[in-house]
């Protein structure tokens, strides 16, 4: 290399450090306000539920105590929750459901957000939907709210698009952290489910955000684990295959779980948009038969949790529970209601363990495993199962129940359930609802299938006679092999399109693929 290009290679790299290390003057102190944002945005939240939740109690509380009754007042309830959060969330369509599809397709910039609209339709619309005992969980609200938070605190300071998307992203991640005391699981959120994006810039930026923004939570709820679970010994490494049963069972529900979520939500489609007083009439009453079979049943499901945890339910009520809570939380979601799954799947993910572990016991294949370990391993194996993000689910249960004891464990059981999902060929939920979205919303949504595919410039093609670099091919398509018959050859810019010429292509859009058969007149076809 000669002096003068060694020269100009180190002055671009003097540049590029001074240019990160302006971004990282920029960006940093406003990752910390946006913690702080979403943090008492979080606080905030939850304190509202816990009074709804109050509310609930009392007033059954100074009710004759009748099962009948109780019925009445939970569908009541739920039925006007439901409602109410269904008309508040008209005024901002984005804000229904969970609102992570909707996190990820802004940050890949399919769709733009109303931050401020965002904020208070769904604090307002959520607390309306899990106050009244929706089996909803709050970590999907927070999390958007994070975002919102950070594009908001992005869109005041005039930070530009890099700096809005990282903000954004670490905002979301510290609505998870606030909402579960988990500032580890946000960081890993944001990194493999959000945006997988492993640049510097916006790790540190989750990273701080996340972590200011449990400071604030554990400053309102007090520093210890979501869960309470008795202290589990390492077990050991003879009982790592029952664990691998858990994952697979986690990851076959988990699957099945994520199905059903897009099933139910089609056939809700309709009358929900025609008669939602029949959907909350429905969810309502839904609802309140939960209630009576268990008050552990409605809700986010964190007493169900704790009481699979603790071995406190027996094989078979704990099996027709799954059911029941399984059918509930699908009808919730569907509702189109603000509220997230992360929680009741969890729920879910414990009654898997405690079942594994019962049935373990009945055959004698236990290995002297507790059912508390087995409860918070079928909680990461069902969020693998359903999420596709173990290395998040491992470390957000470590988080929320205190277990680090058992990551090898957890380990096995998330990579377990995500080998069965993906051979199962099912779409990781998250994804499932971002391709739903984007049908909705007009807009494609890129996956992460490469394909290889060929095909032949027609002679009446517009191609014919131009230079590769002239061709204009459509976005997101790259030749990388030509034929003309009788030789191969690595095409550059320059080389000329010729007609009955075979093109390979690789790309990861079928749109593009589909713009392309347009433009050469020929049917592309995939490559073995």
């Amino acid at each position: 290399m000669s002096e003068g290009s060694t020269q100009t290679a180190r002055q671009l790299e003097v540049q590029e450090f001074l240019q990160a290390r302006v971004v990282r003057k920029r960006l940093l102190p406003r990752a910390v306000l946006v913690g702080l944002g979403s943090g008492l945005v979080a606080v905030a939240f939850r304190i509202g539920l816990q009074l709804c939740e109050n509310a609930r109690e009392h007033l059954l509380a100074i009710l004759p105590s009748s099962p009948w009754i109780s019925f009445l007042v939970i569908a009541v309830i739920g039925t006007i929750g439901t409602y109410v959060a269904l008309l508040i969330g008209r005024l901002e369509p984005d804000a229904s459901g969970s609102g992570i599809p909707q996190m990820k397709a802004v940050l890949e910039g399919h769709m733009k957000m109303d931050w401020l609209r965002i904020l208070w339709v769904k604090f307002l619309g959520a607390l309306a939907a899990l106050g009244s005992g929706l089996a909803m969980g709050r970590e999907g609200p927070t999390v958007q709210m994070g975002g919102a938070v950070g594009q908001g605190l992005a869109t005041l300071t005039n930070a530009n698009n890099r700096e809005r998307r990282a903000l954004s992203a670490a905002g979301s991640g510290a609505g998870l952290a606030a909402a579960f005391n988990a500032p580890l699981a946000g960081v890993t959120f944001v990194l493999e489910e959000l945006q997988r994006d492993f640049q510097p810039i916006v790790f540190v930026a989750a990273l701080l955000c996340a972590a200011v923004a449990t400071v604030i939570s554990r400053l309102a709820s007090g520093q210890f684990p979501v869960f309470e679970v008795p202290h589990i010994e390492a077990p050991s490494l003879a009982a790592l295959p029952l664990f691998a049963v858990v994952g697979l069972l986690g990851g076959f529900l988990g699957v099945l779980f994520n199905r059903a979520l897009l099933g139910t939500q089609s056939a809700f489609d309709g009358i929900r948009v025609k008669s939602p007083i029949k959907v909350a009439l429905i969810t309502g009453i839904l609802l309140a038969i939960a209630f009576v079979a268990s008050k552990d049943l409605i809700g986010g499901g964190h007493g169900l949790s704790e009481l699979a945890i603790k071995g406190e339910i027996p094989l078979l009520l704990a099996i027709g529970f799954f059911m029941l809570r399984f059918v509930l939380i699908h009808v919730c979601y569907a509702t189109g209601v603000p509220g997230g799954i992360f929680a009741p799947l969890l729920s879910l993910g414990a009654l898997i363990g405690l079942v594994s572990h019962e049935l373990a016991v009945m055959i004698g294949l236990q290995g002297g495993v507790t059912v508390a370990a087995c409860a918070v391993a079928g909680m990461c194996g069902m969020f693998s199962g359903v999420v596709r993000a173990p290395l998040t689910g491992v470390i957000l249960i470590g988080e929320m129940t205190g277990s680090y004891d058992l990551l090898l464990p957890l380990l096995v059981t998330a990579f377990a359930a995500y080998a069965v999902a993906e051979n199962m060929r099912d779409i990781p939920i998250y994804e499932a609802l971002l391709q739903r979205l984007a049908s909705m919303r007009g807009f494609e949504v890129e996956d992460d299938e490469r394909r290889f595919v060929e095909t032949e410039i027609r002679p009446d093609s517009t191609l014919v006679g131009l230079k590769l670099k002239d061709a204009h091919l459509p976005k997101g398509v790259l030749v990388v092999l030509c034929s003309n018959g009788s030789r191969e050859y690595i095409p550059n810019g320059n080389t000329v399109l010729r007609e009955h010429m075979k093109i390979s292509v690789v790309s990861t859009s079928k749109k593009a693929l589909h713009d392309l058969e347009l433009l050469t007149h020929s049917p592309t076809a995939d490559i073995d």
